[in-house]
């Protein structure tokens, strides 16, 4: 960004990222999303702007193609940067890019062949590929996890989207409002970054958008898939404002309003979960009381006036008027901008021979700026607190993977019932393990044959209660001691040995039970 937009735009877009609490703590997780976004920043630092080193071009490809066998769900990244880079390189650098990137995939694939094909078989449609039949899924390998998410849960996560990631996602509908003219680009190569960003970021918001709001598994995810990409938007938003057209047509004015009204309205109902109670007090306003439209002697609270008006019972009004009211807070906040901006527009107009920037404009950037500075509070990225925890993680994670090192010898067979964290077993040395366990229940079937369940790195109850009987050592965290499990150690065949401490604070069922198969 300081390369395209210089000093102040860097700084700008650093603080973006700063002062976002949710891009902070999702990029703090040992997942993915953070080597990703790591990823992507360089692959675009080492390509973008036509005037990059064939070196840095090459080494960029190269990357983007690490990134696809990384997280396939990138696969986008690759396509279009190779694209971009023959259209703004020329076809030597395009070929020699091609090249580069396909070295990673193609070494990857050969290492794993053929049981990566499990990977593509998974996610190119059936009709389209009858030869990858063999890969797919086994029969009746049902997930265990299965979510039936109503319209107003995929709406709630939508929203959520705009909350943790304000500046990037409206900044990148504004590219979009405010796109200008084909001749009114500073030059042909700023031209082409901005086709190359935009249709990457539009894409990718889509893909992931439709793999998460559109399906069951994890609609939840949707504010988390963001962040694999979310820079993208910055460096889009910056490489495009200086050439973004203030005078658009009065249409695309108004639909700035529309969209300005709709995101804060559906912002306030996203922070609900957090903010709901807190304004609850603001149905206590006193209000005068109205029959019929006659205004009649005396006053009334304005939730009751309402709970009468609709005929809600208590039970139902309390939770729909804790959902709802944010989202009407919100859309007075929207129509508080929109006046703002039209008073701003007016001073300008009130100035003899200056410059007049159009309403819609003054209205975006307003939006843009008060989410900027707004950004660490709980209505939008302080309100992300799926996985906050108190204490010292990192240092329970290690007492516990000491305690289990210390006690489990080497060469046990470990079976694991402890949750889809498996950091613990990362201490244990020369130790062997199921490996579907590694992803708990997201692994876990209801039913198909255990052998293609196993091929597959699936796993199922029948396969649990096997496993756990060739175990030579069971790990049960707290939380989990029930059922089966628990009947099959304290069937006396095993030595329960000393647990570990919680390992996470916040979670006081989280020490982990050890149990040794008796000689």
């Amino acid at each position: 960004i300081r390369r395209m937009g210089g000093y102040w735009w860097a700084a700008l877009a650093v603080w973006a990222m700063v002062l976002n609490p949710a891009v902070v703590k999702l990029y703090s997780l040992a997942n993915t999303q953070s080597l990703i976004a790591c990823m992507l920043v360089w692959v675009l630092v080492l390509t973008l702007g036509g005037d990059r080193p064939l070196w840095q071009v090459l080494l960029g490809s190269g990357l983007a193609g690490v990134m696809l066998v990384t997280r396939v769900n990138l696969f986008p990244v690759l396509i279009l940067l190779l694209l971009y880079i023959y259209w703004e390189y020329g076809w030597r650098v395009g070929l020699y890019s091609t090249l580069s990137g396909a070295i990673p995939v193609v070494i990857v694939h050969a290492v794993y062949w053929p049981g990566i094909l499990k990977i593509w078989a998974h996610w190119i449609p059936k009709a389209l590929t009858p030869f990858l039949d063999p890969w797919r899924y086994p029969d009746g390998a049902i997930p265990s996890w299965n979510p039936s998410p109503t319209l107003a849960t995929r709406l709630l996560s939508f929203f959520q989207g705009f909350r943790f990631h304000f500046v990037a996602l409206i900044g990148t509908i504004g590219v979009l409002l405010l796109w200008p003219g084909k001749h009114r680009w500073k030059s042909k190569s700023h031209f082409r970054t901005v086709i190359f960003l935009a249709s990457l970021f539009y894409l990718l918001v889509i893909m992931h958008m439709w793999a998460s709001l559109g399906k069951s598994y994890c609609v939840f995810c949707y504010p988390v898939y963001l962040s694999f990409f979310i820079s993208l938007g910055l460096i889009l938003i910056v490489v495009a404002f200086v050439d973004w057209k203030g005078n658009v047509p009065f249409w695309r004015q108004v639909l700035v309003a529309v969209i300005i009204l709709i995101l804060a309205a559906g912002i306030g109902y996203g922070a609900s979960p957090e903010v709901g109670d807190d304004l609850m007090p603001l149905l206590s306003i006193k209000v005068p009381r109205i029959r019929s439209l006659q205004v009649l002697p005396g006053s009334v609270e304005l939730g009751g006036l309402l709970q009468n008006y609709f005929g809600l019972t208590a039970e139902r009004y309390e939770p729909i008027a804790r959902t709802l009211l944010p989202g009407l807070v919100g859309l007075f906040i929207g129509l508080l901008i929109i006046l703002i901006a039209v008073l701003i527009f007016r001073w300008f107009a009130r100035r003899d021979g200056s410059s007049r920037p159009q309403l819609g404009l003054i209205a975006l950037v307003l939006f843009l700026v008060m989410g900027y500075i707004f950004t660490p509070t709980v209505i939008l990225g302080g309100g992300y607190n799926t996985y906050d925890c108190g204490g010292d993680v990192i240092g329970g994670y290690e007492a516990a993977g000491e305690h289990l090192s210390a006690i489990i010898p080497e060469g046990s067979l470990v079976y694991w019932e402890g949750g889809n964290s498996v950091i613990p077993l990362l201490y244990l040395e020369n130790i062997d393990m199921f490996p579907a366990q590694i992803n708990g229940d997201y692994a876990f079937r209801l039913g198909g044959a255990p052998d293609a369940l196993e091929r597959f790195g699936f796993w199922s109850e029948e396969l649990a209660v096997e496993w756990a009987e060739e175990a030579d050592v069971i790990l049960i965290e707290e939380r989990f001691y029930a059922g089966w499990l628990k009947d099959l150690v304290e069937s006396g065949a095993y030595d329960e040995l000393e647990p570990t401490a919680p390992t996470v604070e916040c979670r006081r069922n989280s020490a982990i039970h050890i149990f040794q198969k008796k000689q």
